[in-house]
């Protein structure tokens, strides 16, 4: 009887347990809820059994003093215009940092950092930069902090396409009516720029990129100035070979015949059927190169484009190239060079130079697979040695040539270069080349004088060669002879000059021959 009451008691508490669940199921609230406040952040606990129970849903949690913040602001200059471009660099503990670049409206965010920042520095083309040392945060996880920049003295400002910075602009200031440049300057990567205010007056400020075109604006005060560049034009087509077959795998490039107004780099395809899409090239009349192993290089001239053309079925033919091999050598122990770089000096592009040139093995063996069709200079350069410009390759296509090189060991605080000719700076003149600067030592020094003029190379008017022709006749193998006609001082008669062709050192800035 006790056992059968028990039981009626436990299937009763079941019941009544049962009834709970559904009501609540069904939407009953026997115990209506207080809305809990809007927190600052959000808190996910485990805790460890015995642990304490988890905080109630209505306690609001304070930022922790050791929390990561977002700092946000605005960073102007002392008349309250925003700052494009500046940058923000956040130095962390252990050298670590963290950077950003305000937009157009002069807006910076960084995230996720820590109380701990050493330091916070803002800093602009054209502006005093500004340090905050050790700097105090809230403890919030969004901070607030604007910051006013001063500016320097001079022209500063941005240069732009369709709103985007545009790096490596040069600009130069001249005054109105006015040929020679007063102040030059070259963008940054955020396109801003700065230079001296030359005083009173009016001026034009021209920027020109090879990519993006050239703009002038004219400029009477000093202060913020923005050059908005047209934008590039497109040109699409293939590269082939003597045949008309594709030619599968190459580098293309191309620039404006303007001075001052160097095209963009070499942009490689391996698009199998010789097809290139190449661009933005700056508006004006243009010179495409192509360039691939195995081939000469290829150019086609007198492409005229305006900003935002696309010009199509433009084709670019490239003969078989001369092979040349060899070996690189250190010229005071006969070892071999590793990693030295074998190109063609005098390609017209040097950017397609350096796309298609060899480097040694370990054994310093290289083997250089695209030569042009005419006598050429070799440039070798190597970590630690100076620079060789070699002169007086050539060879017809399919050949092979075979082509040592011993790199001298660079000791010299100065940036110097070598290269095997007769020791002179050259400079055009209207009856030939005159002679620059002669290099003490050199082969020139010896027998001829600054302000001579070679009329003929090898029996070659220098005058019809023009002057990259005549550098290459001057250069070659040392040891080997050239004979000159030169007037002396420019003027009078001329005489047969012989000379010895030597190796001779110069600093790299110059144009030795």
């Amino acid at each position: 009887m006790k056992r059968s009451a028990t039981l009626v008691l436990l299937l009763a508490g079941l019941g009544a347990l049962l009834a709970l669940v559904w009501v609540v199921s069904i939407g009953g609230d026997p115990a209506p809820r207080a809305a809990a406040p809007s927190a600052r952040f959000a808190v996910d606990v485990v805790y460890a059994d015995g642990g304490p129970p988890p905080a109630p849903e209505d306690t609001e949690v304070a930022w922790p003093a050791d929390g990561p913040r977002t700092v946000v602001g605005r960073i102007t200059d002392d008349g309250g215009a925003p700052v494009a471009g500046a940058r923000v660099v956040a130095t962390l503990p252990g050298g670590k940092t963290r950077q950003a670049t305000a937009d157009g409206a002069g807006r910076y965010q960084l995230d996720r950092l820590r109380p701990d920042v050493e330091a916070l520095v803002f800093s602009a083309t054209g502006f005093e930069p500004f340090t905050l040392t050790s700097p105090s945060f809230e403890a919030a996880p969004r901070v607030t902090l604007d910051v006013q920049l001063a500016p320097l003295p001079g022209v500063r400002g941005r240069v732009l396409v369709a709103g985007a910075p545009v790096a490596e602009a040069r600009l130069v200031l001249r005054a109105v009516g006015g040929r020679r440049a007063l102040a030059v300057a070259t963008s940054d990567g955020a396109g801003r720029f700065a230079m001296s205010w030359p005083g009173d007056g009016d001026y034009h400020l021209s920027a020109y990129h090879g990519q993006h075109g050239q703009a002038r604006v004219d400029v009477s005060a000093p202060g913020e100035v923005t050059v908005e560049l047209p934008g590039g034009a497109w040109i699409e087509g293939r590269v082939v070979d003597a045949d008309g077959d594709p030619v599968p795998s190459f580098s293309v490039t191309a620039s404006p015949l303007t001075w001052m107004s160097g095209g963009p780099p070499a942009q490689s395809f391996e698009s199998g059927d010789g097809r290139f899409e190449l661009g933005p090239l700056a508006p004006g009349e243009l010179k495409v190169w192509a360039a691939a192993e195995g081939y000469q290089p290829g150019e086609v001239r007198g492409i005229t484009v305006a900003s935002g053309d696309r010009i199509t079925g433009v084709v670019l033919q490239l003969k078989a190239s001369t092979v040349l091999t060899g070996r690189v050598t250190d010229a005071r122990t006969g070892r071999p060079v590793v990693g030295a770089s074998v190109v063609p000096a005098e390609w017209r592009s040097s950017a397609l130079a350096e796309a298609v040139g060899a480097f040694t093995g370990e054994d310093g063996r290289y083997t250089l697979r695209a030569l042009p069709g005419v006598r050429t200079s070799i440039r070798v350069s190597a970590e630690g040695y100076r620079s060789l410009l070699l002169g007086g390759v050539e060879g017809g296509p399919g050949d092979r040539l075979e082509r040592d090189f011993e790199l001298t060991p660079s000791t010299d605080a100065r940036p110097q270069g070598e290269l095997t000719g007769i020791g002179a700076v050259l400079m055009p003149h209207p009856n030939g080349v005159r002679l620059g600067r002669l290099v003490p030592d050199g082969p020139a020094s010896a027998v001829l004088a600054s302000g001579d003029v070679v009329v003929s190379v090898g029996g070659q008017s220098a005058r019809a060669m023009g002057m990259q022709r005549v550098a290459q006749a001057i250069r070659g193998e040392e040891g080997t002879e050239v004979v000159l006609q030169v007037q002396r001082g420019g003027q009078g008669p001329t005489e047969e000059v012989v000379l010895v062709r030597g190796r001779v050192a110069f600093p790299q800035r110059h144009h030795h021959n």
